[in-house]
């Protein structure tokens, strides 16, 4: 808990503290207040029943009862007779919720009578103003100190840190790079969120920038060479000899740049359809689509090509679409790189309890060891002269991610590359 977290804890529980301190002796004060009058008015009426009867017992009948109940205006009396019935009472006056009651049973002539007498608890309150005023007064007092506890809260917990985060936005949004900031509870998982988010927008940004600018330099190159051969046929100074090796060359470098430009298409077209639809496919299913849709054509190609699945019985959860183009990519990556007179592409796939492997190894010229990690990232290039070698394995590393697995790669037994896909097990 920080410095700030414990002032605020400890001035909340000081101001709560002596809120309820107040409220306590105050209403304490009161409540005795109250006892000690109701304690007195019961003694009070006791004395005016008796002071009643005995005027009631030196009537001829009770139709004098009236008479003498209306001499006491202070308090309510009302008489009945044994059946509750009521034989009279005091006029235009009622009993209230708030009222004290003696009740007193008398004989008359020979007849059981009842004497009930009330008066109203909290006359001296509201006859007297001052009182009152005093009693509302503190009322009001104790409810203003807990809506201001109320509101000191609310802004502390908060108002404050929202406020502080929009400023931390604003400032965000005239350049200023979001730091570390210790909001409290909800906001301050909010808050980081967002500057996982933020990071993570800059990040792809700058990545989408370096592509681009990458793209536009590895185009740039080729069509320069085309437009110098091209200006040299237009000239016309050159043998026929010489202007079919022009046009073989434009020819070479207009493939280089289609082969960029639809990498870099493929690339933006992932980006747009990041969404996967898995279903469930069997380890068996995925070698038999991959013999069908490689090995003739490797094959026609000087190609040794194979297939091993040893998870006859695994399933995974893919989206087949993209992860053909993983296949492919990957494939393709391993021809492209491939010199010598045996070519060899292997693909082996085996399981765990939790997880299936997917391997993919050729005899190709293979990548230096500590640049293993680096070849999936999508400005990775191992020719010098060029800041993109490709996209294809970052791809690749997106797609495999998607799908809750994970891509990485590592020298081949056959002296090439190996690039291995790990994928959670369908359960």
């Amino acid at each position: 808990m920080t410095k700030d977290i414990k002032a605020n804890v400890v001035v909340i529980l000081l101001f709560l503290g002596v809120i309820v301190a107040f409220a306590y002796s105050y209403n304490a004060s009161v409540t005795t207040a109250v006892t000690n009058s109701a304690y007195n008015d019961e003694e009070s009426l006791k004395q005016y029943n008796y002071e009643i009867i005995e005027k009631l017992g030196k009537t001829e009948s009770t139709a004098e009862w009236s008479d003498i109940v209306e001499q006491y205006r202070d308090i309510v009396i009302v008489i009945e007779n044994s059946s509750n019935e009521v034989v009279t009472r005091s006029k235009d006056r009622n009993w209230t919720a708030l009222d004290v009651k003696v009740r007193t049973a008398f004989e008359y002539k020979n007849k059981a009578y009842m004497i009930i007498s009330s008066v109203y608890l909290l006359r001296d309150y509201a006859a007297d103003s001052k009182v009152l005023v005093r009693f509302v007064f503190v009322e009001f007092l104790i409810g203003l100190s807990a809506l201001c506890l109320l509101i000191f809260i609310i802004y502390t917990m908060m108002l404050r840190p929202y406020r502080e985060f929009y400023q931390l936005i604003e400032e965000y949004e005239k350049g200023k790079t979001l730091s570390k900031h210790h909001f409290r509870g909800y906001i301050g998982h909010v808050y980081d969120r967002f500057v996982s988010l933020t990071r993570n927008l800059e990040h792809q940004q700058q990545n989408q920038q370096r592509i681009i600018a990458s793209i536009s330099h590895d185009i740039k190159t080729p069509l320069t060479s085309i437009l110098g051969y091209a200006e040299r046929i237009k000239n016309g100074n050159v043998s026929e000899k010489r202007k079919l090796q022009y046009i073989d060359t434009v020819y070479e470098k207009a493939v280089e740049i289609q082969e960029l430009v639809d990498e870099f298409d493929e690339y933006l077209s992932y980006n747009m359809t990041k969404k996967v639809h898995t279903e469930r496919v069997e380890t068996s299913e995925v070698a038999k689509s991959l013999e069908l849709e490689y090995g003739c054509e490797l094959e026609m190609s000087g190609v040794s090509f194979k297939v091993i699945n040893n998870a006859e019985k695994a399933g995974i959860m893919i989206d087949r679409t993209k992860m053909r183009r993983v296949f492919g990519n990957i494939i393709g990556n391993s021809v492209k790189h491939m010199f010598s007179d045996e070519k060899i592409i292997e693909v082996e796939i085996t399981c765990n309890r939790d997880t299936v492997f997917i391997s993919i190894g050729d005899n190709g010229e293979g990548v230096e060891e500590e640049k293993l990690e680096i070849i999936f990232e999508p400005l990775y290039t191992s020719d010098e002269g060029r800041r993109v070698a490709g996209l294809g394995l970052a791809i690749c590393r997106d797609i495999v991610g998607s799908h809750g697995g994970n891509i990485y790669a590592k020298r081949s037994k056959y002296g090439g590359l190996e690039v291995c896909i790990e994928l959670p097990k369908a359960k």
